[in-house]
């Protein structure tokens, strides 16, 4: 049993969320899609409401323009609170995540030495791969080697024996998940960066920390990344917005911008005007981490204005109570049997206790003789329980484990134990209908 999120507390986080236990539609149905995109908080949503009102952009001598740069500036230093990054000015923003890593690498990539190699991880999303592959190949007289890094199928985490082998002084990036969007593991980036220290120590370390940024504590300091990624509609907010930490040195590379445009970062990274109701609704959610915090841990007043402590102890209350969740799902729920005991199920990554620490609750999985496609159809018109089914952006990874596809169920904190039980009871009801076809 979770001692941290009480049953109420746990009512009331699910009713800070729109759509936790029905649809837009009013219909009664089981969240388990968030890897795709979290439920939204509806203090997020009224921020966005509030700051869409307004037409006026920042840089203006007027109160409109005036509060643009206000909320722009208040939502960089809430994701410094976030991520604990240095300083809200090496945060920049662009239209997604995809578009920021392919950013970063158009920037990198010329400014290393020719013959550099650069390698990037199975673990990832292809947002992660695509930029450094195609970035590097444009750049063909630079004669830029990709190398991809393997995972350990034991444990969904990067090969750190693979990785060791492959690094040398001439390793100038190492692109990686901080978790995978497919097999829900956290990447050991401390260690990474450790080992690149040893082996390979001019190499940048970039983190695309889409997937993990819901599920735990981020620290870009401590773990030694030199750019680190996120989307606000991963972490509770809305699309449209995607964040990038990047040091100093990388900041300072020639970079695309219009020539009017300021010299400084990060405005000289983002490219037009910011729109204030992208930038209002990350601001609720920090808020809302260290609401969390302070539920959790309750201490006198007297220790209460540090922000960035509050929602680091929210963001460790969301990684013990989703634990639970990992453990009701792989081990079973009051006699309902777990994933890994289902027979016809191949579970993909971590599925022995000894890793359960490593693991995000967000599992792919695939069925005998039934396509991704078939098991979420059913799953939704059987019990309204919504699951995503294909390759989820991550090809390499489906690549290593054999497969073209997988059924990925992805949890968040809004989730119960519960609900984790019915959808097991409808993954065995399907197994057993199959077993009598």
């Amino acid at each position: 049993m979770n001692v941290l999120i009480s049953k109420a507390l746990r009512e009331a986080i699910r009713e800070k969320f729109w759509y936790v236990a029905e649809d837009s539609r009013g219909v009664p149905r089981i969240f388990f899609d968030s890897g795709a995109g979290s439920l939204v908080l509806k203090s997020a949503h009224a921020a966005l409401e509030r700051a869409s009102r307004l037409s006026s952009y920042g840089g203006g001598g007027f109160p409109d323009s005036q509060w643009v740069d206000e909320i722009v500036a208040q939502a960089r230093a809430a994701v410094a609170d976030l991520i604990n990054a240095p300083s809200p000015e090496q945060l920049f923003t662009g239209e997604s995540a995809t578009a920021v890593l392919r950013r970063l690498a158009e920037a990198i990539l010329p400014a290393l030495p020719d013959r550099s190699r650069i390698l990037i991880s199975a673990t990832d999303h292809n947002a992660n791969v695509d930029p450094w592959r195609q970035t590097a190949a444009a750049l063909s007289a630079k004669q830029l080697e990709v190398q991809l890094v393997r995972f350990d199928p034991k444990t969904g985490t990067v090969d750190l024996n693979h990785l060791e082998s492959l690094a040398d002084p001439r390793v100038r990036v190492v692109a990686v998940s901080h978790a995978s969007n497919v097999l829900g593991a956290e990447n050991p980036i401390r260690e990474i960066r450790q080992l690149l220290q040893r082996a390979a120590p001019e190499a940048w370390l970039i983190v695309d920390g889409v997937h993990f940024i819901p599920h735990g504590p981020v620290d870009v300091h401590a773990i030694g990344a030199d750019a680190y990624v996120f989307s606000s509609y991963k972490i509770f907010a809305q699309r449209g917005l995607s964040w990038a930490y990047a040091s100093e040195a990388i900041l300072r590379l020639p970079h695309y911008k219009l020539t009017p445009a300021p010299d400084r970062p990060p405005e000289s990274w983002e490219w037009g005007f910011r729109n204030p109701a992208d930038f209002a609704p990350i601001i609720e959610v920090v808020d809302y981490l260290a609401w969390l915090g302070r539920e959790c841990f309750p201490i006198p007043a007297s220790g209460t204005g540090d922000r960035r402590r509050w929602v680091r102890l929210g963001q460790q209350a969301i990684r013990h109570y989703e634990h639970e969740l990992v453990r009701a799902m792989l081990d079973g729920v009051e006699g309902t049997p777990g994933l890994r005991a289902l027979e016809g199920v191949t579970l993909h990554g971590i599925s022995e206790p000894e890793h359960y620490h490593l693991k995000e609750p967000t599992f792919s999985f695939t069925v005998a003789g039934r396509s991704s496609e078939d098991v979420v159809a059913w799953l939704w018109k059987r019990h309204r329980i919504a699951v995503r089914g294909g390759d989820h952006y991550a090809l390499e990874t489906h690549r290593q484990l054999g497969v073209r596809e997988s059924v990925r169920a992805s949890l968040a904190h809004y989730n119960t134990v519960e609900e984790v039980r019915l959808f097991l009871q409808a993954l065995a009801e399907l197994l057993a209908e199959q077993a009598r076809a």
